[in-house]
């Protein structure tokens, strides 16, 4: 059922006399837009345009799913005339949800811009990774769907448990369960490694240290990080027996993991094999050193 015309209200933003094209949000405010912007920037625009023409319509425009203050938002990707406004979250998904559906690229670029996705080289944490996960994946942002993968793998566990407004999908959270199953087994690996260098012929400390690596295998399993270990880095104490001897064999040994840890933790993951994304990152992107 159309909506009465005495209800409808213009837009003040995008007036009347604004552009030769209408849309009319889901409630009930008019937009006049210019026809060659919206060819211009989004192909399913292009298409509509195109067939309306052929159809020799006489007016121009189109009832929308989106509220007036998200298509006043999403109207001025469009515009180079307009600016972008700060956005919060919640009105972010609500635009990638129409970039999603009328194929504008221009909002998936600012928001990767503003969530640190464009520029991979730049190790750091993104911004909320569960919900970039949830996002990159839903709309197969291939970069987004790595560097969310890349953090989460060795995020604490209540990062993960973190509450988004979109469900992340369970098969990409089973390939989060097995990427970060396999970087917890690298790591045990080292801890074994530092096991052995136990000074046996000390017993004085012997046995609290183990309990101490007992302790950092359960901080492992929920954060497999190189910050984890170095919050650790008192396990490594000298034994007071008078041997003078590192009690774990050497503080050496703890360091010379650095530079592995650290090169795994800034590689891109894989994606499963269901996902499908745009081309895959260079090779360069895909693995970053510090």
């Amino acid at each position: 059922m159309q909506t009465a015309q005495s209800t409808l209200r213009q837009s003040q933003n995008f007036p009347a006399n604004y552009g030769d094209f209408r849309f009319i949000s889901s409630d009930g405010v008019i937009f006049n837009f210019p026809r060659f912007l919206l060819s211009h920037v989004s192909p399913v625009f292009k298409d509509k345009l195109e067939r309306r023409n052929k159809n020799t319509s006489p007016e121009s425009e189109l009832r929308v799913t989106e509220d007036s203050f998200t298509l006043d938002q999403f109207l001025r990707f469009f515009d180079p005339n307009k600016k972008k406004l700060p956005l919060d979250m919640e009105t972010m998904v609500r635009l990638l949800e129409a970039a999603g559906k009328y194929r504008v690229e221009q909002v998936f670029e600012y928001w990767e811009e503003n969530m640190n996705i464009r520029h991979p080289q730049q190790v750091g944490s993104i911004q909320q990774p569960m919900l970039c996960l949830a996002l990159g994946s839903r709309f197969e942002r291939q970069l987004a769907t790595r560097l969310a993968l890349r953090d989460l793998v060795k995020a604490p566990t209540d990062v993960i448990q973190q509450s988004t407004w979109i469900q992340v999908d369970g098969r990409m959270m089973s390939h989060l369960m097995l990427l970060r199953r396999d970087r917890v087994e690298r790591m045990l690996l080292r801890l074994q490694e530092f096991q052995t260098g136990l000074n046996a012929e000390c017993g004085k400390k012997h046995q609290d240290i183990l309990k101490s690596i007992f302790t950092m295998l359960a901080q492992l399993v929920d954060e497999p990080s190189w910050s984890m270990l170095l919050r650790n880095q008192n396990l490594w104490a000298t034994c007071d027996c008078g041997s003078g001897k590192s009690v774990l064999g050497s503080k050496e040994l703890f360091f010379s993991w650095r530079e592995g840890i650290m090169t795994e933790e800034a590689e891109l993951p894989r994606l499963p094999g269901y996902f499908k994304g745009g081309k895959s990152p260079t090779a360069a992107q895909s693995c970053e050193n510090n």
